[in-house]
């Protein structure tokens, strides 16, 4: 059965296990802390307060990925990848210290738990799977991609999993905050083991090192790339239109349930963390069904969907089902094709072109979001208008979006030829499988 889900041929299996814990060790850590700090934010401040603390996080997380970028294609990926664990590693036990420290403002301490929390979900994966399109050739890494990145979802269920369990039994939030430190520590030293062996390509050495110079690379071939172009386009879009769904769902969630909405927020993530894993494990074969070029198409119709029936139908079951499938297809299906897609991309320019289409922009259409969404409720409040009237205004500005993400979608399909025809990305190396990479032990 497992042969037949996730086709990996003797020899894969190895390397694709090891990627696959350190996947999960990411997202275990981020799942026991991503409830606790949503919900303990949001028990100090108003709702609409956390669309700003978004736009803030964004705009640190663009910052952060500006350093990143000057090193991911320049150093070796293995050790960028452990560097990356350690330091995680020893901004938990900070933030752990910050929940003994007398008179420290329990409130400053959970918002700091977000931001890294949240910086987290957004950084990690950036360089995790830079390193996984150097370790496969395309066509090997959309045969072990699916079954990698289910380890992020079955980290997820295990993290969430922990967090439910402590609303009962009460670990403390600096026990599980040294969890977190010890989770990292431990996929350190599996990465360290089990990775040196891994052959990659050279990094690039590139005599300039200024943050302008490597976005303007980056910026240049994506602008140069039809189908990337177009991508980029709708990936703007899809980091405006997930905020407004999920902002919609946290708010409508808070305001029906009250004081079980971070019992409601931790089950409701390990739903859309159990459809995650379900989709992620059929998404190579829709995708193959599909092809690459039209799978780009699935998430702007599933957001457009979503965003309109929020619009029409109240109620917070309504609004956390729709942004459960927009989230689930964007993290699955959508990602899938991406990956594949970037695996097109040079060696040398991969890391900058990926940080554009995962982080820049995403976290670019977060903070557009979040500041139009405000503003709309700010207005509102002010003028005393009802709570259904401007949230009605807000998700209506989210169809008008959605429609440009399709509208962008259907132009990366009907430019996908010509883009493979492109000399940057003819200059892609064809590199050759894991297999040709490593002597493995028949007896392992």
């Amino acid at each position: 059965m497992l042969k037949k889900q996730f086709p990996i041929r003797q020899g894969e299996w190895g390397i694709a296990l090891t990627l696959g814990f350190i996947l999960f060790a990411n997202y275990a850590a981020m799942g026991i802390t991503k409830v606790v700090s949503v919900s303990g934010f949001l028990s100090q401040v108003k709702d609409h307060y956390i669309l700003l603390v978004w736009a803030v996080d964004m705009a640190l997380l663009i910052l952060a990925t500006g350093v990143q970028s000057l090193i991911v294609d320049r150093f070796n990926r293995i050790k960028l990848l452990m560097g990356v664990l350690l330091v995680f590693a020893a901004l938990y036990v900070f933030l752990s210290i910050t929940f003994k420290i007398p008179r420290f403002p329990a409130s400053v301490s959970y918002a700091l738990v977000y931001l890294l929390n949240d910086q987290q979900w957004r950084f990690f994966p950036v360089v995790f799977w830079i390193l996984v399109n150097d370790i496969y050739d395309p066509a090997t890494g959309r045969r072990i991609t699916p079954l990698v990145a289910n380890f992020a979802f079955l980290g997820t269920i295990v993290g969430l999993a922990v967090a439910a369990v402590d609303a009962r039994v009460h670990f403390g939030t600096f026990n599980l905050l040294i969890l977190n430190a010890a989770i990292f520590i431990l996929a350190w030293g599996i990465a360290r083991s089990r990775l040196q062996a891994v052959k990659l390509p050279p990094p690039a050495r590139s005599t300039d090192s200024s943050i302008k110079k490597t976005l303007t690379e980056g910026w240049e071939f994506i602008n140069t790339v039809p189908a990337f172009a177009y991508l980029a386009l709708g990936m703007l879009a899809a980091g405006c239109i997930m905020t407004i769904l999920l902002f919609k769902a946290i708010s409508d969630a808070k305001f029906d349930l009250a004081e079980n909405f971070q019992t409601f927020y931790a089950f409701y993530n390990l739903a859309i963390a159990f459809a995650s894993i379900i989709l992620q494990s059929y998404s190579s074969r829709i995708i193959e069904w599909l092809t690459l070029k039209r799978s780009f198409l699935i998430q702007p119709f599933v957001m457009a969907i979503s965003v309109v029936v929020n619009f029409f139908a109240p109620g917070f079951m309504v609004s956390a089902v729709a942004q459960g499938i927009s989230r689930a297809t964007y993290d699955t299906l959508d990602l899938s094709a991406r990956r594949a897609f970037q695996a097109m991309v040079p060696n040398e320019k991969r890391g900058r072109v990926s940080m554009f289409i995962d982080s820049y922009l995403p976290s670019g259409g977060t903070i557009i979001g979040s500041l139009l969404t405000f503003a709309i409720i700010a207005l509102a409040l002010k003028f005393g208008l009802e709570r259904d009237f401007y949230t009605r205004i807000y998700v209506g500005v989210g169809v008008v979006i959605a429609a440009i993400s399709v509208y962008a979608s259907f132009h990366v399909r009907a430019t996908y030829e010509q883009s493979m025809l492109n000399w940057q990305l003819k200059r892609r190396s064809r590199a050759a499988s894991v297999l040709d990479k490593l002597d493995f032990d028949d007896k392992e």
